[in-house]
C-alpha cells in the first residue's frame, strides 16, 4: 500500500525522482540503527526495495546500493567451534 502511494505521488509529480532517491538513501544510511528496534529491518528493506524496483519507482543503481546484512552462521552449520589440529 505504501508503495502504491509512493508510485502515485511520483507519477503525479508531487514528489520528484531526486526526492525519492534522497529518501531511500536516508533509510539506507540509518538501517543499522533501525535494525536495533526492528530485528527484521534488513529483510523488510530488501523486500521493499525489490518491489519498488519491479514497480518502476526506483532504478537499478538505487536498488544495487541497498545495504544487506549477511546471514548469521549457526554453530550447527560449521564444525561446532572445534579446533582442527591437522591445520596447525
Amino acid at each position: 500500500m505504501v508503495l502504491q502511494l509512493l508510485k502515485c505521488l511520483w507519477v503525479s509529480t508531487v514528489i520528484t525522482v531526486d526526492q525519492i532517491r534522497r529518501g531511500y538513501e536516508r533509510v539506507y544510511m540509518d538501517i543499522a540503527e533501525i535494525n536495533i528496534d526492528v530485528p527484521r529491518a534488513y529483510f523488510i528493506l530488501e523486500q521493499f526495495v525489490d518491489k519498488s524496483f519491479n514497480a518502476g519507482v526506483i532504478d537499478e543503481s538505487l536498488r544495487d546500493i541497498c545495504p544487506c546484512r549477511g546471514r548469521k552462521r549457526f554453530v550447527s552449520e560449521g564444525d561446532g567451534g572445534r579446533l582442527k589440529l591437522e591445520s596447525f
